[in-house]
């Protein structure tokens, strides 16, 4: 701001000027702040409370000086306040030596006395929230011998081991090299002690949120009448008491209990703490937190209040008052009073807490959920079978009330939760509107939980995810979802993942869900028979971007869908591949080529009963027969297609017709024997004007050559269209793709003209020389090749055309195309010059 501008400000109405003081603390605009400071005492006096109401919150500090105003730095803000806190300044005696030599406070103190105005300010006054944490010590991060001379020789000395005795509680402090890492820590820890108790004791009357040291609660004992403002305390946990494991063998018995009783002393002075508080000022303090620290790493584990300490410290404050959030800030307090915590106004719920005691509460008392009336956002680690029934049993409650004002609830239900003139609160406030729902680590193979909000909330749900971790089992469990579903007409987002099980879905699933734009159904399926599999229902999705099917949705999707999917971006369809360890691929299954044939019911004419005989007698017939793919649908918006396993098995190119606008295709059909091929030529790049609609017969890889349908037709004398792809980038194929180089230019060059990165794993036919010919021969050069072959002999590069890429150096921005060998022993980069043996100056030859 200007001068004048400045001067303008006193001018304002206040509440306009506080309403620009509050804008500056929500950008953090800390050098304005301060610059209004010196603007007069009006407009200091109006700023100050902004500016020091809690001068140590995080967003205001930088850890390096040179980014931030010198005042407010945290160099130099704890140093101005020792040294200026108004009519309570602090004498030179009362400041204990840590603080004084690591703030070097005695050089400090001489520049400011000798200053011509020294501060008229007292910044004490308006101090209310004194947080300091670990991070604010930055300048105590560095080794020992980084600091100055007196320092070091503190911090070495008898005073400083008295204060910190690590030697007591910090296991591998006399190894080699270790003191000088970890006395630098326990500075850390001994000046937030230190200044934390500086700064509060004169102002602790004022104070309503106060970081304390575990290690020094007691102190804080001793002033506890002088804290009737207080409404949050932090316990920070500033000691060890538990060890790490890689410390196992060094942690003898004697030093086990030794520390277990240093950790159940100030876990005592803490609960002592709260109780005496909430005695002398009762209502008063309504936040008690003791989280977790990872300060003392690597020297030792994660340092930890015990959940029945923290339940205890809880339990002896009052409820949350009326949240709006329920979250992983809140949830344990939440936890301690479930049914004296007033959630009818609380709208976003992510509770996922792991396993253990706070769980365990929300599980036994998960009836809660219904008393949160106008949530809408859920996220929620499973509570068990029966949850959500609850929510089934007003939405019919609410229905039936509509038509003859009856309420029956189902056999066996709870009663509904009554309100002041006995109706129950659906028929009152009408139902939960839940819009945004994601259930995680479903319990069992129970999908309860699942379905019942599918049903319940129908009518408002427009994201529903649900998630399954399980551990890898002989016989996975199976996770049905889908039955008993109703219309979902404003569903948009639909995610299921059971990674560790299998998923089976109704098959009426997608046909309840018009409205979807996005849709991933994904489990872990990696081998199966098609007699298993049951075709879903057609569905109408006209408005889905998205469509990602992994494992049994895939292999049970019904491909006339496609049909109505106009609006589709992405389209991945397959399984999660295994990873051959061997030869660092990832493989899909597929079943073998007669199995398939038979479960689409191809190959089985007359001309053909021979085949069709032996297919029989090595495959049971398939109860149900799989609708045909036709490879004809219109998805004039499609960018990405990504098939694995069998639907890559069985692509023909000609869909690439219906998808102009595609720029990544990634067919991935590696198996782990090599047992699937497909022969690709010019017959699969051509479709006859005359059969863009016909659907072929044949068999799937059926003919000893181990051709694909479209590569056993052959062209209609009518005119032929030719397949180009005019902005496909990205091109991967994987898997015994037999291609000769004579067809490589019309594949690569002219189907896809601005190819740029080509996945070539598994190819046969090919040789190295034909696709180095192929990628100096495009009109636009490609930016990389990745290839799963051995890398030739360096005796070959120059031959080949072929330069080190660590070795080369680019000269008049000519940008050569990437070549990576893909093999056994990792990755080998090489560059492709333009001509086979040209003169490529290397990085050694221009220097």
């Amino acid at each position: 701001m200007a001068g004048a501008g400045m001067g303008l400000l006193a001018q304002l109405p206040l509440e306009c000027l506080q309403s620009i003081l509050q804008t500056l603390v929500h950008q953090d605009d800390v050098s304005t702040l301060a610059t209004l400071l010196r603007v007069n005492k009006y407009i200091a006096s109006i700023t100050l409370p902004y500016l020091y109401s809690e001068p140590f919150q995080k967003s205001f500090h930088h850890w390096d000086s040179t980014k931030a105003d010198a005042l407010v730095t945290m160099d130099h803000l704890p140093r101005m306040l020792l040294t200026h806190y108004g009519v309570r300044a602090l004498s030179y005696d009362d400041v204990p030596k840590v603080l004084s030599l690591h703030f070097n406070l005695t050089a400090y103190r001489s520049t400011t006395t000798t200053a011509t105005n020294p501060s008229p300010l007292d910044y004490a006054a308006h101090i209310r929230h004194l947080c300091l944490q670990d991070w604010a010590f930055s300048t105590a991060r560095r080794s020992v011998q980084h600091f100055p001379p007196d320092v070091q020789e503190y911090i070495n000395g008898p005073e400083f081991r008295a204060l910190y005795p690590f030697d007591l509680f910090l296991l591998g402090y006399d190894r080699p090299g270790q003191q000088s890492s970890i006395r630098p820590l326990c500075l850390r820890m001994l000046l937030h002690r230190e200044l934390t108790w500086m700064l509060a004791y004169p102002i602790l009357e004022q104070l309503q949120t106060l970081v304390i040291p575990v290690s020094d609660v007691n102190r804080y004992l001793g002033v506890l009448d002088r804290l009737g403002q207080l409404r949050c305390v932090h316990f920070f946990l500033d000691e060890v008491y538990d060890y790490h494991p890689s410390e196992a063998g060094r942690a003898t018995e004697e030093w086990i209990a030794r520390a277990q009783a240093r950790k159940d002393k100030p876990m005592k002075l803490l609960l002592q703490f709260v109780e005496r508080h909430t005695q002398l000022f009762k209502g008063q303090l309504r936040i008690v937190t003791c989280h977790p620290r990872f300060i003392w790493s690597p020297y030792s584990t994660r340092q930890t209040c015990p959940t029945e300490v923290q339940f205890q410290l809880l339990q002896l404050v009052p409820p949350l008052h009326n949240p709006t959030t329920l979250d992983a800030s809140n949830e344990m307090h939440f936890a301690a009073h479930i049914e004296a915590t007033n959630i009818g106004h609380v709208e976003d719920i992510t509770l996922t807490p792991p396993a253990g005691a706070v769980l365990d509460r929300l599980c036994a008392n998960r009836q809660f959920l219904q008393r949160c009336r106008v949530a809408r956002h859920l996220h929620l680690t499973s509570l068990g079978k029966g949850s959500f029934k609850w929510a089934i049993d007003e939405k019919r409650a609410v229905k039936e009330s509509m038509g003859n004002n009856t309420l029956i609830l189902q056999q066996g239900s709870s009663p509904l939760p009554l309100q002041y003139d006995d109706r129950p609160a659906c028929l009152q406030h009408g139902l939960v509107p839940l819009e945004d729902v994601w259930i995680g680590d479903l319990k069992d193979a129970s999908t309860d939980e699942v379905d019942d909000i599918a049903i319940a909330f129908s009518e408002t749900l427009r994201n529903f995810r649900v998630s399954v971790m399980i551990d890898q089992q002989d016989i996975p469990p199976v996770f049905h979802f889908g039955r008993g579903w109703v219309d979902m007409t404003v569903l948009v987002r639909l995610s299921l993942d059971t990674s560790g099980a299998r998923m089976v879905l109704d098959r009426e699933l997608l046909v309840r869900c018009p409205n979807l734009t996005f849709a991933r159904l994904n489990d872990m399926t990696s081998h199966y028979q098609c007699s298993e599999i049951v075709p879903s229902a057609p569905a109408q999705l006209s408005r889905v971007v998205t469509l990602w099917l992994d494992g049994w949705s895939g292999l049970t999707f019904h491909p006339d869908t496609l049909y109505s999917t106009s609006e589709l971006r992405t389209l991945h369809i397959g399984m999660i591949p295994d990873v051959n360890f061997i030869f660092d691929h990832e493989h899909c299954f597929i079943p073998p080529v007669e199995e398939l044939n038979q479960s689409y019911n191809i190959g089985n004419s007359n001309d053909n009963a021979e085949s069709a005989a032996a297919a029989t007698a090595a495959w049971e017939a398939p109860q149900v027969i799989r609708p045909r793919w036709t490879w004809d649908w219109q998805l004039p918006h499609l960018t990405k297609l990504r098939f694995c396993g069998e639907s890559a098995y069985l692509f023909e190119f000609r869909m690439l017709r219906g998808c102009p606008a595609l720029e990544k295709l990634h067919l991935d059909m590696l198996t782990p024997n090599l047992t699937h091929t497909r022969t690709l030529s010019m017959v699969d790049l051509i479709i006859p004007s005359s059969n863009i609609n016909n659907n072929s017969d044949s068999s799937i890889g059926g003919n000893n050559n181990g051709d694909s349908p479209s590569s056993l037709s052959s062209p209609s004398a009518t005119v032929p269209e030719r397949i180009i792809l005019p902005t496909l980038r990205d091109l991967k194929l994987k898997g015994n793709w037999i291609i000769e180089d004579e067809f490589l230019f019309e594949l690569l060059g002219v189907t896809f003209p601005k190819l740029a990165y080509l996945t070539a794993l598994g190819w046969l036919g090919i040789t190295l020389g034909g696709l180095l010919s192929v990628a100096r021969a495009v009109a636009q050069p490609w930016k990389q090749i990745l290839m799963a072959q051995p890398e030739p002999d360096r005796d070959t590069w120059a031959e080949l055309g072929l330069v080190d890429k660590t070795e080369f150096r680019m000269e008049n921005q000519v940008m050569l195309t990437e070549l990576i060998f893909n093999g056994v022993e990792g990755d080998i980069r090489c560059l492709i010059t333009q001509e086979p043996g040209a003169s490529v100056a290397t990085a050694s030859e221009n220097e």
